[in-house]
């Protein structure tokens, strides 16, 4: 599929960091394909490259289950340490956990949640770090188009891998020591989404035009 100017197969994502069942992967891949092909795409950062799509899968699969009742994959993880810290950064929050229950087994809704909640965090994390060149070249590496075609086999070169420590370590201390601004964060698209929830239960649809409400924010670093 092209995404923004891509050839992106939506078969061969990055492995999921949850323990996750076959079927629930095929099912993923049916909406976001339907998504992606039906509705114009609003989340830039959130729908802009396989590795976010990857993580809004992650997202889904928590929202669309049970978290807790939910497995990392240990395996997966040491691969992907920039996804790893955003997920469980984001799924630890009260406001996470109050918009997984609305959206417990309801596939559609769980969707339209984790693709608009991960725009919000990666606004974030753009905007908190577009002037320090180190964690920028990290996550520009990690988060680009250009990067689609890497091979998830093969283990990240030693300066892939300092980048992405230094990456990890800069989102971390940044959500620490500005707790209160991330919960805001947080609190903003919880707000939105309820919003947005409201729009879904008056229009009785089960399409995604609620994506439509969110601004375009242009392409990811």
């Amino acid at each position: 599929m092209l995404i923004n100017g891509i050839e992106i197969d939506l078969a061969k994502l990055e492995k999921p960091l949850l323990l996750v069942k076959e079927d629930e992967e095929l099912l993923f891949r049916q909406l976001i394909q339907s998504t992606l092909e039906h509705e114009p795409i609003q989340c830039q950062l959130a729908l802009s490259t396989r590795k976010t799509i990857s993580l809004v899968r992650d997202f889904w699969l928590a929202m669309y289950k049970d978290r807790e009742k939910l497995y990392i994959n240990s395996e997966h993880a040491l691969l992907y340490p920039i996804r790893l810290i955003i997920f469980e950064l984001v799924t630890q929050d009260d406001y996470f956990k109050r918009l997984s229950k609305k959206s417990f087994g309801d596939e559609w809704l769980s969707l339209i949640y984790a693709v608009v909640l991960l725009q919000f965090v990666l606004q974030w994390i753009k905007e908190r770090f577009s002037d320090n060149q180190e964690v920028y070249e990290a996550l520009k590496l990690l988060y680009i188009n250009s990067d689609d075609n890497v091979d998830d086999q093969t283990s990240p070169s030693r300066e892939q891998s300092i980048g992405q420590a230094i990456a990890v370590k800069a989102i971390r201390s940044e959500v620490r020591e500005n707790s209160q601004e991330f919960a805001s964060l947080l609190y903003q698209a919880y707000n939105f989404l309820h919003y947005l929830h409201d729009i879904e239960e008056e229009k009785e649809t089960n399409k995604l035009p609620s994506i439509k409400n969110v601004d375009d924010t242009g392409p990811i670093l």
